[in-house]
């Protein structure tokens, strides 16, 4: 049995929660529901900005303060095809991020592994993520982005 996946993705850079869910909603090809949730087949995610008050503490762990934060879940009964192609979708929701929005952030697998990175640096996958190079989708990314060991402080 396949157990249900949680992507958690943060973030430095001022995006209103509406701009975010569009964002993804656009990016993935996913259909927004009215509360703002955007679904599809085998995944949907969440996705808010927040005000000081919710900033998270460990982030600061990570060199930046988060101002937004996504929840990537993945349905444990979609097959492996499906989830391989929400798993490179959500890459490349962070990549394009990145690529026209900057700042920094850091996506977790299950709240405490850090598997993908970007900042100053560029974009960084963890070179210690089997998950990368086992997915047809993600592996050529690899030869585009840099790929090293993350520091894992929530670990």
């Amino acid at each position: 049995m396949r157990v249900a996946l949680e992507y958690d993705w943060s973030g430095d850079t001022e995006v209103d929660t509406a701009a975010l869910r569009t964002f993804i909603a656009t990016a993935t090809g996913g259909q927004q529901a009215p509360d703002g949730t955007v679904f599809l087949d085998g995944m949907y995610v969440t996705a808010s900005a927040g005000s000081e008050d919710d900033v998270n503490e460990a982030m600061r762990l990570f060199g930046f303060e988060d101002r937004f934060w996504a929840t990537f879940r993945f349905a444990n009964l979609a097959d492996e095809a499906t989830s391989d192609h929400n798993t490179a979708l959500m890459v490349h929701v962070l990549i394009s991020f990145a690529q026209t929005h900057g700042g920094s952030g850091v996506l977790l697998h299950n709240g405490e592994r850090a598997v993908l990175q970007y900042g100053k640096d560029g974009v960084v996958f963890d070179a210690e993520w089997e998950d990368w190079t086992e997915n047809h989708e993600v592996a050529p990314l690899l030869t585009q982005f840099a790929s090293r060991t993350l520091p894992q402080p929530l670990l």
